[in-house]
């Protein structure tokens, strides 16, 4: 294949876009809240771009926590508060939407800034009563990654900034690998979000798969991270638990991208209703072929970033929906034999 100009130099202008987050953190200390701690491989790569994008501009979290191990009152006067990036704002995630809100009502004073997301409700009502939250404060920052979360986003905030996943902070993400098969991968959600189906047969595909299946047995070692900063938070020893486990987590979690990269580089291309199996595909300069969910959330985001890539196909279907899956949990004295 010939080398991808075109994507090459779009990859590296999604990665400007980011800069305007640099004038709206400033020089003030900044908390990183609702670091995803689960196997989720999108969500990770979200969090390693957004660490990536924080050490390119010499910034320094003074504290990064997920969203079950973080105290608002640990907030002082002055601190910004950065909420992760992904797919999470709306009702479909409400323990962490909940968080948000909480934060935003009592800390009307703290600058708030919620890097990009994908604005979703299923309920009309609880779209409402959400921006109403949002509304009342002054000084919150919503960042969205689609034409259609933008005009959502226009309820909650005067703030609003349509810019791409910060995942793109790690390109161009090197696995190794120079030498591809001629077979694609597929990854193919089986959560709730599993929405386009279409007939793959006449791709020569080697290998199926979704991100609870590519982390397998090593779910039990992220309980145990997820585990151990709960049990540390819930006896009072949150911040200090913070400053080790999380240390440990960003470095255990750095593998497991590291291991999706090598997968996906063994493939000639990447089939996806993942937006992330999109994403990590264009990060190590893979051909893929993107499904929509069951939202559209793909299709939304193809467009307002990544259509011009010659890399890029968005297909369209009609929608199957799957079934959820469950996942295992271990036994958090196990901890210290994974690091």
């Amino acid at each position: 294949m010939a080398s991808p100009k075109n994507h090459k130099q779009l990859c590296r202008e999604l990665m400007q876009r980011h800069e305007v987050l640099l004038e709206l953190i400033g020089d003030a200390p900044f908390h990183y809240v609702d670091i995803p701690t689960h196997g989720n491989v999108g969500d990770l790569l979200i969090m390693h771009g957004t660490l990536a994008f924080f050490r390119k501009h010499g910034l320094s979290p003074k504290l990064i926590a997920p969203y079950d191990a973080y105290d608002p009152e640990w907030i002082d006067e002055g601190d910004v508060i950065v909420f992760h990036g992904g797919g999470n704002f709306g009702d479909l995630y409400p323990c962490f939407q909940q968080l948000r809100e909480d934060i935003v009502m009592s800390h009307p004073h703290n600058r708030i800034i919620v890097l990009p997301q994908s604005l979703h409700f299923s309920s009309a009502a609880e779209q409402a009563a959400s921006a109403e939250v949002f509304r009342s404060h002054p000084d919150v920052h919503l960042c969205v990654r689609d034409e259609v979360s933008l005009q959502m986003a226009q309820a909650f905030s005067d703030h609003v900034y349509l810019l791409p996943d910060m995942a793109h902070q790690l390109y161009p993400l090197r696995s190794g690998n120079k030498r591809p098969s001629q077979h694609g991968l597929r990854i193919s959600r089986v959560d709730d979000e599993g929405g386009v189906h279409i007939d793959m047969a006449e791709l020569n595909i080697d290998t199926v798969t979704d991100w609870p299946e590519f982390v397998g047995e090593r779910e039990e070692h992220i309980n145990l991270f997820r585990r151990g900063l709960g049990g540390f938070y819930r006896r009072g020893m949150g911040r200090a638990a913070n400053r080790i486990l999380v240390r440990l987590w960003i470095a255990y979690s750095a593998r497991l991208v590291k291991d999706a990269a090598r997968l996906f580089a063994r493939h000639e291309f990447i089939v996806t209703d993942r937006l992330h199996g999109h994403i990590l595909a264009c990060l190590l300069n893979r051909p893929n072929i993107v499904l929509d969910n069951s939202y559209g959330k793909n299709s939304r985001y193809v467009a307002a970033w990544t259509q011009r890539s010659e890399l890029v196909t968005l297909a369209q279907a009609q929608t199957q929906p799957t079934q959820p899956r469950t996942t295992r949990i271990a036994d958090v004295a196990q901890l210290a034999a994974i690091i």
